[in-house]
């Protein structure tokens, strides 16, 4: 188990297919001396146990043996999707089946393209048991060593490739009965699911989700059902499989690739064991088509800006929020080297992206990170990528740097090992039916979906104002409590129970702010008459008037507007105006206008003379419903001028930025030591006196940033785009 006074920083040295043994070997000197003090192994079941029963792991004994003699701990991958040639004759209805009845045949003997992924049906009982032998047999084998620090029970976790389109998989006769077996669990009776889903199903073996057809409201909990049923106890046994056989008991945990914007099923999936991470690959993030800032890739700050905010600070934040406070949150997967898919090979970086990724990564509440890879990928479709390390030589900037700030973490660890970022004042909340809803909706629903949420986020961000995502599981368990704003992004199909304690959250003292349309449908796709879901009308103190698409700006760009079938469909492009408390603010309408009947509800967005934005007072709190779906502006058709919308809501409900003058900051925190994160967002080096807040100066992170101390005070120069980090002791 890794020891408390460690921050582990690791890099992946091997998997199948793999470089001279020899050569790995070597290279692990090279590791230790340049201030990693963990490897990652990811061993490969097909591999492993080519002839059912013979396990062989002695490659993998040697590399652990070797960095125990230099005090490396072992960070274990297991990789059971890549299942022996054996197991697929033994068990041939182990396939997973999509919806056209097809199995997904695929038996390759390679990690790549996906790790084996989707791999055999987990409800298959041969599979299953097959699979937990050989798991039992590699912790009773390798448990022996102590140097082991955890197991990865599942590499970037999914069904990906996702044959079969949104239906997906598994429709073989072994998950289609325990399909039904959790929907008599959550219905309770045969009549409850037909009165639900408006069916008309005479006996239980008659109940199975759709094959083609996919907007009805089976598509919702079978869905749910693949991705946070089937998904979290495939897991869980992995789990359970480890602990039975580990002698040491040590921790277990799993990754996403990156993770599911809008989806709830990371909240699931992270509680199957004791942490959960994510992978990292800034370079490899792409812009959205619908980015202002897509026709700008090329400008270097504008992409290391990008990097920085979306995939090390926003995705980050999504998965970190999903492992749970106080839990671990791992970089399990880091970019080393350049991104090289096939023949297309993107920029190396240098020193400062690994600078500038590390330190974002660290601020987001990273408590470990594991590069990929030590050195560059010998293998067709990831050739000569990746690698801190060239395929030749023992250094390089880019290894130097992760060295450099590795050693310097690890002279005050347990700040970063086991401090968290404080909890956020505002929640942006997640919810799994919404998004198998939009997913089955069509008309890019889902990326609306998706987009919405990561431009509250971006926005919030630039503000230097910090979110955690919640999910509609934790709102149902009073998680909301002690947040002051919570954000309803694209909320076009809710459930009346959820907006009751959205509204007991309200009651409370929070304020929550809403895009349009919330409850146009309830969760299974079934419309309100009043196109508002239950309470909805009471809580915004507002009843739905009209909707229209809306226009984009005349810039001569459509983004995500569909053609117009006839005369005088869209409304025309619109910048809502404030009124009332809101007075001399201003949001661009972006993809629906909603205009409202205020009842209790003060107005306070107009478009002309229509209503379209409400501010409710309920209870100690207020109700904010804004008519269009105000995340898209923050990043698409942006206002040359100040919007003013989200400062004025966030200074009502009391919430404080997080600035020092230029620059934003973000903490950490383990008692009564923080590290600062200082980061400059703009495209020109800061120096910016910051106030220590009465806190003593420990040390500057890497030393290279602080200029000047006087009193309670200290200078401080961020380059472009980067970022600085202060210890401080807030006694």
């Amino acid at each position: 188990m890794f020891p408390n006074n460690v921050f582990p920083l690791g890099t992946h040295v091997y998997r199948e297919p793999h470089a001279e043994l020899a050569e790995t070997l070597a290279d692990l000197s090279t590791l230790k001396k340049l201030g990693f003090n963990m490897i990652k192994i990811q061993e490969s079941w097909a591999i492993d146990e080519a002839r059912e029963g013979e396990v062989d792991l002695s490659r993998i004994e040697r590399l652990i043996a070797r960095a125990g003699e230099l005090g490396l701990g072992i960070y274990l991958g297991l990789t059971m999707e890549q299942a022996p040639a054996w197991l697929w004759r033994k068990f041939p209805d182990c396939r997973l089946v999509n919806a056209k009845g097809q199995p997904y045949d695929d038996p390759t003997q390679y990690l790549l393209p996906s790790d084996g992924k989707p791999g055999p049906c987990w409800d298959h009982p041969g599979a299953r048991a097959a699979a937990e032998r050989f798991i039992g047999e590699l912790a009773r084998t390798l448990g022996r060593f102590d140097n082991i620090w955890c197991w990865n029970t599942w590499q970037e976790i999914g069904f990906w490739p996702h044959d079969g389109g949104i239906l997906g998989f598994c429709y073989c006769p072994y998950t289609l009965k325990r399909f039904r077996e959790w929907l008599r669990e959550k219905y309770g009776s045969l009549e409850t699911v037909n009165r639900s889903w408006q069916t008309a199903f005479g006996d239980w073996e008659e109940v199975a989700p759709p094959r083609r057809a996919v907007a009805v409201p089976i598509t919702i909990d079978w869905r749910y059902f693949m991705e946070n049923i089937y998904l979290t106890r495939v897991l869980e046994w992995k789990t359970r499989a480890l602990r039975e056989n580990d002698p040491q008991q040590r921790p277990v945990f799993s990754h996403v690739g990156g993770p599911y914007i809008g989806s709830s099923a990371e909240w699931r999936w992270a509680r199957a064991a004791d942490f959960f991470g994510k992978s990292n690959y800034p370079a490899w993030a792409a812009f959205d088509g619908w980015d202002d800032a897509a026709e700008q890739k090329d400008d270097e700050h504008v992409a290391k800006l990008f990097e920085m905010w979306t995939c090390l600070q926003y995705q980050a934040d999504y998965s970190r929020s999903a492992t749970g406070r106080d839990r671990l949150f791992w970089g399990a997967e880091f970019q080393g080297g350049p991104v090289s898919t096939h023949l297309h090979k993107s920029r190396t970086p240098n020193a400062a992206d690994i600078n500038r990724w590390m330190l974002a990564g660290l601020a987001a509440g990273m408590n470990a990170i594991s590069f990929w890879n030590h050195r560059c990928e010998i293998f067709w479709p990831e050739c000569n990528g990746f690698g801190l390390l060239d395929p030749q030589g023992d250094s390089s900037e880019r290894i130097e740097e992760a060295g450099r700030i590795g050693r310097a973490v690890n002279e005050d660890p347990e700040i970063f090992s086991r401090g968290q970022p404080p909890r956020a004042e505002v929640a942006i909340l997640i919810n799994e039916d919404l998004y198998h809803f939009c997913e089955a909706t069509g008309n890019d629903a889902l990326r609306h979906l998706k987009y919405s949420i990561r431009g509250h986020y971006y926005r919030l961000w630039r503000l230097g104002v910090w979110v955690d995502f919640v999910s509609e599981e934790q709102v149902a368990q009073g998680g909301l409590a002690g947040y002051k704003v919570a954000i309803l992004p694209a909320p076009l199909a809710l459930d009346a129970d959820y907006v009751t304690r959205l509204a007991k959250f309200v009651e409370s003292g929070g304020t929550l702010i809403s895009d349009a349309c919330p409850g146009r449908f309830d969760r299974l796709g079934f419309c309100p008459r009043a196109q508002m879901v239950g309470g909805g009308e009471e809580l915004f103190g507002a009843r739905h008037k009209d909707v229209r698409l809306v226009r984009e700006p005349g810039d001569g760009r459509t983004l995500w507007t569909p053609s117009e079938r006839t005369w005088g469909e869209f409304a025309p492009a619109t910048i809502l105006e404030g009124a009332g408390r809101l007075a001399g603010t201003r949001l661009r309408a972006s993809f629906y206008l909603q205009t409202l009947e205020a009842t209790a509800a003060e107005p306070v967005l107009m478009a002309g003379d229509e209503v379209a934005g409400t501010f409710n007072q309920v209870g100690k709190g207020r109700a904010m419903l804004l008519g269009t779906f105000a995340g898209h502006s923050a990043t698409a058709h942006r206002l040359d001028q100040p919007e003013g919308v989200f400062e004025k809501l966030l200074e009502l409900a009391g919430v404080t930025p997080e600035r020092c003058g230029g620059l934003l900051r973000r903490r950490r925190v383990l008692g009564s030591k923080q590290a600062w994160f200082l980061i400059n967002p703009t495209a020109k080096d800061v120096e910016e006196s910051v106030s220590l807040e009465g806190a003593g100066f420990i040390r500057d992170l890497l030393g290279d940033a602080v200029s000047s101390q006087a009193g309670d005070t200290v200078t401080v120069n961020v380059p472009a785009c980067g970022l600085a980090c202060l210890i401080v002791n807030t006694k």
